[in-house]
């Protein structure tokens, strides 16, 4: 799983023997359609700012320190990861009999349905709406234990199943995990209920049926496909959105290319090489592994490449000229998408009144020296373990640049200019 802002699981593990009905019974689909839905946008607090950029600047700072290669070499990094600009999106969910509401986000990284229980008595439980199952008259109990370590902190619940409406489907007796304990500031700060896993079911634990496989068993929708529209900022007058059962040509500007998921685990796709201003400085050898999350709000790379590129860049003696950057480019099937400077460099923007802000435990000198940076790129180095990695993360931030079609029917993954 690879990010809940957010880099969704990288290493899952189950406490016992899972013995879920692997083969459920759906009610007979009347018709089959594409349902349009609006994500929110929601703007996320100063401190989870501040956060964001002492995660990325910092990290960045020490892929300079000569002792780097030692550090690289200490095995997998866990870091914590905020929604980039200031912004998460969100989709509405109906849980139970009768239906509940909860808020979650949407991502490709997982393969999951996490919701907050209200089993869980610990702060970030409490500060969110939180699902009681003996209030709805469809809860199934399984009771099974199920504990998930994502790169923002970990999970510990218990598997049950309930009927779950997304859109105008209706699932019954969908898999779902009640979180019964939660570790990690993203969970408690950030505004959302739960995480809706839509990665390949080889991610989800044994015999846990994700909800987009539900869908395909019960044949609801057109196709089996969902698609991606992020809108820029929480203002933008044309808003998110999530496509189940197709796509939205309304927001495809140009031609879609598709592309073949190399590895059904992660929506993950092949990169003929990464360029900087057209230029090979070697960050493929022959090929890149590329993973497509719609969780992580940025983007990353392995250890050693991001030094690479972030050496090649030169981000913070440009800041005052932005636009003198290179540009960067993934190749992939011959296809060229483009990273402009403006899209992947952003200004840190602090002030005083932002540094009365910190909590206590705060680290008020890696914030300071952050605010010396008058810009940071938006990657983090990630070294993700094989057999699915190396890998770069293609987050948030390529994404709301393209248009994205995630495609089961025929396992690939497809791109266009989004339309605003």
């Amino acid at each position: 799983m690879m990010s809940t802002s957010y880099l969704l699981c990288l290493v899952v593990y189950i406490s016992q023997t899972m013995n879920i009905e692997s083969h459920q019974k759906f009610l007979e689909p009347d018709h089959n359609k594409v349902y349009h839905i609006r994500l929110q946008e929601k703007e996320t607090k100063v401190h989870d700012t501040q956060s964001f950029y002492k995660l990325v600047a910092l990290n960045q700072n020490k892929l300079k320190d000569p002792s780097f290669a030692q550090i690289s070499k200490q095995g997998p990094q866990y870091m914590m990861m905020h929604n980039y600009k200031n912004i998460q999106y969100t989709a509405d969910i109906g849980i139970g009999s009768p239906s509940n509401t909860f808020k979650v986000v949407l991502d490709t990284g997982s393969a999951n349905l996490w919701i907050d229980s209200d089993r869980c008595q610990e702060e970030g439980c409490i500060r969110h709406k939180q699902y009681k199952h003996e209030d709805s008259q469809s809860f199934l109990p399984l009771n099974q234990e199920l504990n998930v370590e994502f790169g923002s902190g970990d999970l510990k619940g218990i598997v049950n199943a309930d009927t779950i409406f997304f859109g105008e489907v209706t699932l019954p007796k969908q898999n779902l995990a009640e979180i019964t304990n939660e570790n990690g500031a993203i969970f408690r700060d950030l505004d959302f209920d739960g995480i809706l896993g839509l990665a390949y079911p080889k991610m989800a634990p044994q015999d846990f049926n994700p909800v987009f496989d539900n869908m395909m068993e019960q044949g609801v929708l057109e196709r089996n496909q969902f698609a991606f529209y992020f809108a820029k900022d929480a203002n933008d007058i044309s808003h998110s959105e999530f496509t189940l059962g197709g796509y939205n040509p309304a927001h495809v500007d140009g031609d879609i290319h598709y592309h073949k998921v190399i590895d059904k685990y992660y929506w993950m796709i092949k990169a003929d090489n990464i360029l900087v201003n057209n230029k090979d400085i070697g960050l493929c050898n022959r090929s890149c592994r590329l993973i497509v999350d719609t969780g992580s709000s940025i983007m990353s790379a392995p250890f050693d490449d991001l030094g690479t590129l972030l050496r090649e860049l030169n981000v913070r003696s440009h800041c005052h000229e932005i636009n003198t950057l290179p540009i960067i480019t993934f190749q992939i099937d011959s296809v060229d998408y483009t990273l402009e400077p403006n899209e992947y460099i952003k200004p840190t923007n602090f002030d005083g009144a932002q540094l009365a802000e910190l909590n206590e435990g705060d680290d008020l000198q890696a914030l300071i020296e952050v605010n010396n940076w008058d810009c940071i790129a938006a990657f983090i180095p990630l070294d993700i373990q094989q057999p699915q990695g190396p890998a770069w993360i293609l987050g948030d931030i390529f994404l709301r640049k393209y248009y994205s079609i995630f495609d089961r029917e025929n396992d690939s993954v497809g791109f266009a200019k989004a339309k605003k």
